[in-house]
């Protein structure tokens, strides 16, 4: 980094800045170098110091009192692999999910507080729904959030859900507890989940969970597209490739899958 060079984000980004200079440091480095490093005051470097020794994303040498990086970013860094590894085995069934269906095809991976979409596919030149990489998924008006928490309690929910606000994006999005209760039990129970014009008009999806080693859901895969091409015939069959599409990610993943194979039936939308 340049002397002088404006930062903005004030501590986060000098705390980003600090983690950088120890990643790219030949080995431990001492309070004053860093700091030089950084053109920062050194007090302020100490205290942004001791913030991540305490988290983990920083170890201090007591006996010569310099810094490397913590096991906190090993952690970050498995997270993030384990998170590639993920898009990197569904990546071909999305492809054929996206082929078989016509539809755009969408994992979305549970996060802490919620969910965030990893990875997306969709047919050139065709209307369908777009859903921004890395954007965080809205657990009770979306197929894929709530295939990711089917099977959660009202008390685990609260965590990523606020009951007292359940926000309103259409006429048909579910806003009191006891009917989403019930939507996330009849997810559980058929194996997907659907968003029927909840999130947005016009635009209808089903998602169905992976299941991760431990039998916790670690993920979940689905499609979405036009009111009009998915109509209630459409949605029933595509259910069941969608969850086919589950199943198997979930077994290559080492998990397994343990929800009920839909029939091809037509659903209800209410």
């Amino acid at each position: 980094m340049a002397a002088g060079e404006p930062r903005v984000g004030g501590a986060l980004m000098t705390g980003l800045d600090v983690l950088e200079a120890l990643g790219s440091a030949s080995g431990p480095i001492g309070l004053s170098e860093l700091a030089r490093v950084l053109d920062a005051d050194n007090g302020h470097v100490h205290r942004l110091l001791a913030v991540l020794t305490k988290r983990g994303y920083v170890h201090r040498d007591e006996s010569n009192k310099t810094y490397i990086l913590g096991a906190g970013v090993v952690q970050l860094a498995g997270s993030l692999l384990r998170n590639m590894d993920l898009v990197n085995e569904a990546r071909p069934l999305m492809r054929e999910l996206m082929n078989v269906t016509g539809e755009s095809v969408h994992l979305a991976h549970r996060t802490v507080g919620g969910g965030v979409y990893l990875a997306r596919e969709r047919l050139a030149r065709r209307v369908t729904v777009e859903t921004e990489i890395g954007s965080p998924v809205v657990v009770h008006a979306t197929s894929t959030g709530k295939a990711l928490y089917c099977r959660d309690s009202a008390e685990m929910l609260e965590e990523v859900v606020d009951w007292g606000a359940l926000e309103r994006f259409t006429e048909h999005t579910i806003t009191d507890r006891q009917v989403l209760l019930g939507d996330l039990a009849a997810t559980a129970e058929r194996g997907f989940a659907l968003d029927n014009e909840e999130l947005s008009i016009g635009v209808r999806c089903v998602a169905s969970p992976v299941v991760g080693i431990g039998g916790n859901i670690r993920a979940s895969i689905g499609i979405s597209g036009p009111a009009t091409r998915l109509d209630a015939e459409t949605i029933g069959k595509c259910a069941v490739v969608v969850c086919s599409a589950a199943k198997t990610l979930s077994e290559i993943l080492g998990g397994q899958w343990d929800f009920p194979l839909p029939s091809s039936d037509p659903v209800v939308l209410e």
